[in-house]
């Protein structure tokens, strides 16, 4: 592992794309036009690397435990190497906090309340590692990967808006991808329907590095832990481009995660597969010359939550970012999740953010250096206790491709 880290570190390239989704190859696929994939590219390794630092301030919150300072930061780092035209080995290694029991051992938050989190428990890992093929209608990918399920935990709409959606993302799978192209986006839209078959990564290419990840839950029966290719996930993305900066787009996802009821901790007589489906929509309108809308509205469903046949989740995400003279922009968003447990109280929480964003001119060091910061309201009511947080935000991310 650490030798292909090394290995995809020094060998660089020219720019593969600016557009990207920076989410993964499968949706970076799923999100762009078939002709980006038939460039002619010749043999050569593209680069993007993506860092951030970020500064949180809780200082209001009902439970003294949540009222803190928080430093954390980011590394992204995408290498593609296109052997061919067609073919590429594409992986995604990123460096962030690993939220695992480890983290709350290192972390100086006194119960009280007060004190600071700085950089705790923060680890490095291959999200990505596999081996895709393209073709006008067509594209295959085998390995390691993340899936095509919703797009509200996009984290590059704002400083927490993606929070709540990140519940159901779902990364880090091994198997089979494929995604087949219909249409055109500038004339009828284009349609690309995809399904993956997977098993988690559990015990295979999930180490980290500087900071260990908490294995206790390998032996957990985690729905998808099947160690065979028997949970799926179909997909279909609409993609429409009316013109310049104008797009739509829809997506609607469904997903199976089948349980190992051998080593599911979930009792015999509850223990089910978890499914669960999104359907959201993505539209950016250039309204004048200096002013440009996007929107983003999103609705998750999950049943069978762990493998319990007893407990539900729903999440429904919306938000609009204002776009004036391409540099600044502002956030508006709402997230929301309810979860239901059979014969328990259940939890409602409510996330809202208000951000404000600068983007720099592109200079030789960077292709794009973001500023942002802003407020966030966090409710979380379980039915006996409402907890309430109100928190301050700065960030800082930088973008590089080369």
């Amino acid at each position: 592992m650490k030798r292909l880290f090394i290995f995809l570190l020094f060998f660089t390239g020219d720019v593969w794309s600016q557009t990207l989704s920076n989410q993964g190859i499968l949706n970076d696929i799923v999100d762009s036009d078939s002709r980006f994939f038939l460039k002619k590219i010749e043999p050569r390794i593209t680069n993007r690397l993506i860092a951030e630092a970020e500064f949180d301030d809780n200082y209001q919150a009902t439970n003294k435990q949540n009222k803190f300072r928080d430093t954390s930061g980011a590394v992204r780092y995408y290498t593609n190497f296109h052997l061919d035209k067609h073919l590429s080995i594409n992986s995604f290694i990123a460096l962030g906090r690993l939220d695992n029991l480890g983290s709350q051992q290192q972390s100086a938050v006194s119960s009280s309340g007060g004190g600071s989190r700085s950089f705790d428990n923060t680890g490095a890992y291959f999200q990505e590692l596999n081996l895709s093929t393209n073709h006008e209608k067509y594209s295959l990918i085998a390995g390691k990967f993340n899936l095509n399920f919703g797009n509200a935990w996009r984290w590059d709409r704002g400083l927490w808006i993606h929070q709540i959606a990140n519940n159901y993302r779902y990364i880090e799978r091994l198997g089979f991808s494929g995604v087949y192209r219909l249409g055109n986006a500038q004339k009828t839209g284009q349609y690309n329907f995809s399904l993956s078959s997977f098993t988690n990564d559990r015990k295979n290419l999930d180490n980290s590095v500087l900071v260990n990840r908490d294995s206790t839950h390998k032996t957990d029966g985690t729905p998808g832990d099947t160690r065979s290719l028997s949970s799926y996930n179909a997909s279909l993305n609409i993609n429409f481009d009316f013109g310049p900066k104008e797009k739509l787009s829809y997506n609607f996802s469904y997903i199976d995660l089948v349980v190992n009821k051998r080593a599911s901790p979930v009792a015999a007589t509850k223990v089910a597969d978890q499914k669960g489906f999104v359907v959201g929509m993505n539209y950016t309108l250039p309204w004048q010359e200096n002013l440009d809308f996007d929107f983003l509205i999103e609705y998750a469903s999950m049943k069978n939550l762990g493998g319990n046949s007893d407990i539900t989740e729903s999440y429904f995400t919306t938000n609009l970012i204002t776009r004036l003279h391409q540099n600044w922009s502002m956030l508006l968003g709402t997230s929301q999740r309810k979860r239901e447990v059979l014969f328990d109280n259940g939890t409602n929480q409510n996330l809202s953010e208000v951000s404000l964003g600068y983007d720099f001119d592109k200079t030789k060091f960077f292709d794009r250096l973001t500023l942002q910061a802003g407020y966030r309201f966090m409710r979380t009511d379980n039915k006996e206790v409402l907890d309430l947080r109100d928190t301050l935000g700065v960030m800082l991310r930088y973008y590089k491709n080369f």
